[in-house]
C-alpha cells in the first residue's frame, strides 16, 4: 500500500516537471521575431523608427547631442553592430572612418549594410568655398518649388529616377575614397555633402530607401512598414511646406548668413537662403582654420554687411567669438545641425532650427 502511494506521488511529481519543462520550451520572447535594426545616428534612428515602430528592435549607436564628426566608437558598439540584421549609416564619409571600419568588420551575421546618403541625390561640395553657390539657382529648387515634380509625385524628382545612372553611383565600388574609406582620417569628407536632413524632400528619398529595405528583409511586416512609411512621407511633405513658408517671411536681402562649417548646403539649395561663407571652410566641424581664412571671413562680413554669425551647438567655435568681436556683430547660439536632442523628433528639430534662423534674420535692417 505504501509502495503504491510512493509510486503515485512520484508520478505526480514527474508530471509536474514535464509540464513545467514543456511550458518553458513554448514560451518565447515576442521581440525575438523582430529584426534587429541599427542606425549610426539619432537622425537616421528617428527616420527608421517612424517606419518600423514596434515591428523592429532599434538600436541607435551615437547618443543624442553627440557630434558624429568626432564620435569615438567603443567596444560596446562592436557588440551592438554584431547583433544587427541591418545597419543604416549616412555614408558620404560622414561617420568617422573607424566607425565604418567597425561596421564592415563586425557584422557577424552578415548584416545588410545600407549607405543612406548615396540614395538622396547628394549635392556637391565646392572646395573653393561658396564661390559657385550661385549655381544653386540652377538646381531644381525653391523658386520652382510649387512646380517641382517630386513633391506630390516624388518618384519623378530630378535625379531620383536617374539615380542608378548618377555619376559615380553605378561605379560606387570604384568611387574615389570609397575603397579607401578605411584610410581617411575620419574628418576628411568627400566631395558630396552628407547633411541632407536640412531638405525634407531628400529625407523622403531616405525614408523610401529604408522602407524598401525593411520590407525586403522582413516581408511579413511589409504592410505595416508601407503604411507607416507613406504616412511619414506625407508629414515630410507638410514639413517642406512649413519650412518654405517660414523662409518666405524673411526679406530676400536678409537671407544671407554665416555659420560654423559647411552644413546648410541643402537648406540653401532648396529654400533660397545664401550661406556666404563658413568659419571652418569644410564639411567637418572638427577641422581647423588658418589665420588667412579668418581674414577672408572678416572680409565677407564687411563686404556684405553681415550682422550675425550662427554658432553650431554640437561644436561651438572659439573662432566665432573672435570674429564676432573683431567685426562688432553678434553670435546666435542654439543651432543644431548634426543631431537630435534627447527624445526629439526630426520634424520638430528642423522646424526649430529654421525658426531660429528666421527670427534672427527677419528684422535685420
Amino acid at each position: 500500500m505504501k509502495t503504491r502511494s510512493m509510486y503515485k506521488i512520484g508520478a505526480i511529481f514527474l508530471s509536474i516537471i514535464l509540464i513545467a519543462c514543456g511550458s518553458g520550451s513554448t514560451t518565447e520572447d515576442p521581440s525575438s521575431d523582430k529584426i534587429n535594426v541599427l542606425a549610426t545616428t539619432p537622425m537616421l534612428g528617428d527616420f527608421v523608427n517612424e517606419i518600423g515602430g514596434d515591428n523592429i528592435n532599434l538600436t541607435i549607436l551615437m547618443p543624442p547631442e553627440a557630434d558624429p564628426h568626432t564620435y569615438d566608437p567603443s567596444p560596446q558598439d562592436a557588440s551592438k553592430i554584431a547583433d544587427a540584421d541591418i545597419v543604416f549609416y549616412v555614408g558620404l564619409k560622414y561617420e568617422p572612418a573607424a566607425l565604418i571600419k567597425l561596421v564592415e568588420n563586425t557584422s557577424e551575421n552578415e548584416a545588410v549594410l545600407v549607405e543612406v546618403g548615396e540614395s538622396i541625390n547628394p549635392i556637391e561640395f565646392s572646395e573653393e568655398g561658396h564661390e559657385g553657390h550661385d549655381d544653386h539657382d540652377d538646381e531644381e529648387g525653391h523658386d520652382d518649388h510649387d512646380d517641382e515634380e517630386g513633391h506630390d509625385d516624388h518618384d519623378d524628382e530630378e535625379g531620383h529616377d536617374d539615380h542608378d545612372d548618377e555619376e559615380g553611383h553605378d561605379d560606387h565600388d570604384d568611387e574615389e575614397g570609397h575603397d579607401d574609406h578605411d584610410d581617411h582620417k575620419g574628418h576628411d569628407h568627400g566631395s558630396e555633402d552628407p547633411h541632407f536632413w536640412f531638405d525634407p524632400l531628400r529625407v523622403v528619398m531616405a525614408v523610401e530607401l529604408m522602407m524598401n529595405q525593411l520590407i525586403e528583409l522582413d516581408p511579413t511586416s511589409s504592410e505595416a512598414y508601407k503604411t507607416a512609411g507613406e504616412a511619414y512621407i506625407s508629414n515630410l511633405n507638410e514639413l517642406d511646406s512649413t519650412v518654405s513658408a517660414l523662409i518666405e517671411t524673411v526679406p530676400s536681402k536678409n537671407r544671407k548668413l554665416i555659420t560654423t562649417h559647411e552644413s546648410l548646403g541643402y537648406l540653401e539649395a532648396r529654400y533660397g537662403v545664401e550661406v556666404l561663407t563658413t568659419i571652418i571652410p569644410s564639411l567637418s566641424s572638427a577641422d581647423e582654420i588658418s589665420p588667412a581664412e579668418l581674414v577672408d571671413v572678416l572680409d565677407v562680413i564687411e563686404d556684405n554687411d553681415i550682422k550675425v554669425i550662427f554658432v553650431e551647438s554640437e561644436a561651438p567655435s572659439v573662432y566665432a567669438e573672435t570674429i564676432a568681436e573683431e567685426a562688432n556683430i553678434k553670435t546666435v547660439t542654439g543651432l543644431w545641425v548634426e543631431t537630435l536632442r534627447e527624445d526629439q523628433a526630426y520634424t520638430d528639430w528642423l522646424t526649430e532650427q529654421v525658426e531660429l534662423i528666421v527670427e534672427n534674420l527677419v528684422d535685420l535692417p
